[in-house]
């Protein structure tokens, strides 16, 4: 795409992600201690989070990329870090200030935020002992120039964590996932879920593929996706650890409205089945966490 597109994409993209933030902080502020709560993070993400920063140490330089509105920048400052964190978004950002600005005499290590276009952003020379990028690289254009730059940027024996999806949702997935959401009650009515799969037969798969992957969401949603960020760090890298999603509960857990109290069991023997059957290769999944250490210089 020409330059003014691009600008014009990159607008469109940190004016959504923006709002989005907005949204959220007038929900819970952007604080791990509030969000390992919420009902996404407590089903799928909470203990990888809390396993990230148990690698954080006091007196670490760490960066996030794409961190919108801060919580995980200001979480590895929490623990003694001096932390950045990047983001495309200005309103993101003001809103990581601002609750930084809040809070920091709480922090034992500090915060600078920072706006940037992640496919172009200069990193300094080996600098980092962690680089966090959590659900960014798949909306990033010029992925393996980014992975290059964070290569340079990661201290030798540093950690690249990513926690991303890799690759299009295959059709078990889909249809699990299908399946599960028209049975279960979400913010779609059970009268318009019969209509839809009347209207569109055949096709239902794949626009539940659409929805899985959040296709249209964003000017860059899915940018990445034809780079294998996994191969692109391993040849870079040294792949430490992988840790596999399971396939569909994410986005079931993201479509039910049950309250709580109910959902949270559910689905919580949801995502051990889910991880039973990913494991035993019933369902392929696309979302997984990535620890790649970068090589100590040869002695």
């Amino acid at each position: 795409m020409n330059d003014a597109t691009y600008q014009r994409k990159l607008a469109e993209e940190a004016e959504l992600w923006g709002t989005v933030a907005e949204q959220q902080a007038a929900e819970i502020p952007p604080d791990w201690r509030y969000h390992r709560a919420l009902r996404q993070n407590v089903i799928m993400h909470t203990a990888a989070i809390d396993a990230l920063l148990s690698q954080v140490q006091p007196g670490m330089n760490v960066l996030e990329l794409g961190c919108g509105p801060g919580w995980l920048t200001l979480a590895m400052a929490q623990r003694g870090a001096a932390a950045m964190g990047m983001d495309i978004s200005e309103k993101s950002i003001d809103i990581a200030r601002s609750y930084y600005e809040s809070v920091k005499t709480e922090v034992s290590g500090s915060v600078t935020y920072q706006v940037a276009d992640l496919n172009t952003v200069s990193l300094p020379a080996e600098f980092y002992d962690i680089v966090a990028a959590k659900g960014v690289l798949h909306h990033l254009l010029n992925l393996d120039q980014v992975i290059d730059r964070v290569y340079a940027a990661v201290k030798p024996g540093g950690l690249f964590w990513v926690a991303d999806t890799n690759g299009d949702e295959a059709l078990p997935t889909v249809l699990v996932a299908s399946a599960l959401t028209f049975v279960l009650p979400t913010q779609v009515s059970y009268r318009d879920k019969l209509r839809g799969l009347l209207r569109f037969g055949l096709r239902t798969p794949g626009r539940v593929k659409a929805s899985i992957q959040a296709d249209g969401l964003s000017p860059f949603e899915g940018a990445g996706r034809e780079h294998d960020w996994m191969k692109l760090i391993g040849e870079r890298f040294a792949i430490e650890r992988r840790f596999d999603h399971p396939a569909f509960t994410g986005y079931v857990t993201a479509q039910v409205t049950l309250p709580d109290s109910l959902a949270i069991p559910l689905l919580k023997v949801m995502y051990r089945l889910d991880k039973l059957l990913v494991r035993l290769k019933i369902l392929h999944n696309t979302g997984m966490i990535l620890y790649a250490r970068k090589g100590a210089p040869a002695t």
